[in-house]
């Protein structure tokens, strides 16, 4: 048979036969033409794989070269944290205050939480923001000497300037800090107004998805105890805004069960950063839920101010009765709330009042929005301060504003409020934020005006 097999002998041993069909009669060990065969192989294998691989190199160098560099694996960018330098206390409070309010960002709660919180002066070089307390610049904390054009100076405060009728003063370790002494200091304002470069809204009213809300119809006005008709919490008896000679006028038509340290009830404390967790406030929120309406009376009537007092109003199964100058219509859900300053007199308000807390139809109308809404608390419970951070990470922030100034103020008319100039800073910070408030106080009419008035 024509080629080479490999056949059995009867020894166990096998034999090689060749084409020329002689056997191997050498006396030689019959598989040393298959290791032969084998070295010859893998010999040729070995070669060919060198040649491959020479092959690629010498075609990725080419490639290389033809490119003009050499390739590389995409390296992945990460963006570095932002330095945040607290210049001052905060309420005479240091880390304490600041950690509590910048609370969302250190815990990672922000969708932008790269920045760092710092407190060492010293490291003023490196910061990319210096955040300001206006109240606690007294000379303990000075500002910088020089700042860095590429440094952003904020002007940070969650309350509303007193009085509203002069410039912004407060004693701090027996220190006036005067606002007029600040123009042109700060490039960024980071407060409750709505037109600040950072705002910090003390809470915020969002709609619910559908697949979140059931309509309940539940009737809210069956579960009041009718004795309790209104309950107002207050700590501060005498207010910027007047609120407490409103409520003297009103408690001549109803009833009005006052807690804290302005009345003779008594239930838990003062809301504040130092006060939280100190007190059962959902114990406090159980009795207020009993009655029909809640005060949310601000201590300042000014732009945008609307504090915790209604957020948290809203987070009761009671109608709140707002007293300030905030938009309440654009922050809050449709007939959730009933102004006391669209009424004439305490006296009409305190009529209104009256019918609905006699009407069951009417009272749950004031509830039903609590189907298709959520509240979220901010300051003092969360305080919303993640725009910062997202702010500093975003190259459009930094852009210089469109000036667009009103006639009166590019005309320099004294009483105008004066905003941001072309260079980005606020050359009249005590002009913008007192001026630009527009605070007020309530008044029950001119002879109230005429016995009371303090310029």
């Amino acid at each position: 048979m024509a080629g080479t097999g490999i056949k059995a002998l009867g020894t166990g041993r096998f034999r090689v036969s060749h084409m020329n069909g002689q056997a191997n009669t050498s006396g030689a060990p019959p598989f040393r033409g298959l290791r032969a065969v084998s070295c010859r192989v893998t010999i040729a294998i070995a070669l060919a794989l060198l040649a491959l691989n020479l092959l690629i190199k010498t075609t990725d160098v080419h490639n290389a070269n033809d490119s003009g560099k050499i390739r590389s694996l995409p390296r992945q960018s990460c963006a570095l944290p932002k330095r945040i330098l607290v210049w001052t206390t905060y309420w005479t409070e240091q880390s304490f205050g600041w950690e509590k309010i910048f609370y969302r960002q250190v815990s990672r709660q922000c969708d932008v939480s790269t920045c760092e919180l710092v407190y060492d002066h010293r490291l003023l070089p490196t910061a990319d923001a210096v955040l300001f307390h206006p109240i606690d610049l007294h000379p303990e904390y000075e500002l910088p000497a020089h700042r860095d054009p590429r440094q952003l100076w904020i002007f940070f405060s969650v309350e509303a300037p007193p009085g509203g009728q002069a410039p912004l003063c407060s004693m701090v370790d027996d220190q006036h800090v005067n606002l007029t002494r600040l123009g042109g200091v700060f490039n960024w304002t980071m407060t409750y107004r709505l037109d600040s470069d950072v705002v910090v809204p003390y809470g915020r009213v969002t709609s619910k998805s559908s697949d979140n809300f059931t309509l309940t119809s539940k009737d809210y006005w069956s579960s009041k105890d009718p004795s309790k008709l209104a309950a107002w919490m207050v700590s501060h008896c005498g207010t910027p805004g007047r609120r407490e000679w409103f409520v003297k006028e009103l408690v001549r038509h109803m009833k009005v069960d006052v807690f804290g340290r302005c009345g003779h009830k008594k239930c838990g404390k003062n809301i504040s950063i130092k006060t939280l967790g100190s007190f059962d406030q959902d114990k406090c929120n159980a009795e207020i839920g009993q009655y029909m309406f809640y005060f949310a009376l601000e201590n300042a009537i000014c732009q945008d101010y609307v504090s915790e007092k209604f957020f948290l109003a809203l987070q009761l199964d009671v109608i709140p009765v707002v007293f300030g100058g905030g938009n309440y219509a654009a922050i809050a859900p449709p007939r959730s709330y009933i102004n006391a300053l669209d009424f004439p007199s305490p006296k009409a308000l305190a009529d209104y009042l009256k019918v609905v807390a006699s009407n069951a139809t009417l009272y749950n109308k004031y509830l039903e929005w609590k189907d298709h809404y959520s509240v979220e608390l901010g300051h003092p419970f969360s305080t919303m301060v993640c725009d910062l951070c997202a702010k500093l990470h975003d190259p459009r922030s930094f852009e210089l504003p469109r000036i667009a100034r009103s006639s009166a103020e590019a005309a320099g008319v004294v009483l105008s409020v004066q905003g941001r100039d072309s260079s980005g800073s606020y050359p009249d910070i005590e002009s913008w934020f007192v001026k630009g408030s527009a605070c007020r106080r309530w008044w029950a009419g001119p002879y109230d005006r005429r016995e009371h008035w303090k310029p």
